[in-house]
């Protein structure tokens, strides 16, 4: 018996998926790097007379240290922002309201009393609502009980 000339070969799992997964990485790297090699000082302004703040700033290392604190910072804060609106979207979606805002704190018992008041007020608007259509269907009746007296007369 001869073996095949064509072997079956098994999937690999390096397929179009962890490309897909691996060029965002790559990608990203490749700006963080670009990003750092950016922000690195090409040329430093000359002072006749420097000063403290003039003799540390002198330095390329520590106006690149700077330069990537200040674009860190940033970063932290647009992630920060977008979590926070996103948190409060997913929270109000779900009905879970803000009941704490540094000092500011309202009590289970108000929060209580107000859905209680909501409820009642919202019983209220249904009775309301009740009544609304039964006053409406006897001024219907009403008016049939007038029209018929104004054709009596008329025919009479």
């Amino acid at each position: 018996m001869e073996a095949s000339a064509h072997s079956t070969a098994e999937p690999s799992s390096s397929g179009p998926a962890s490309v897909t997964f691996a060029l965002p990485i790559v990608a990203g790297l490749a700006g963080l790097v670009l990003l750092i090699k950016g922000l690195y000082p090409a040329d430093l302004p000359l002072t006749t007379n420097p000063n403290f703040i003039d003799n540390i700033f002198d330095n390329r290392a520590v106006i690149w240290a700077a330069r990537l604190l200040l674009v860190s910072a940033a970063a932290v804060l647009a992630f920060g922002g977008v979590f926070i609106v996103i948190s409060i979207g997913i929270r109000m979606k779900n009905e879970e309201w803000l009941r704490r805002a540094g000092p500011f704190e309202i009590s289970e018992t108000a929060v209580t009393e107000i859905e209680g008041q909501v409820s009642f007020w919202r019983q209220v608007a249904l009775a309301s609502q009740e009544e609304v259509t039964e006053l409406t269907a006897r001024l219907e009746e009403s008016d049939d009980l007038v029209e018929q007296l104004y054709g009596m007369f008329d025919d009479g």
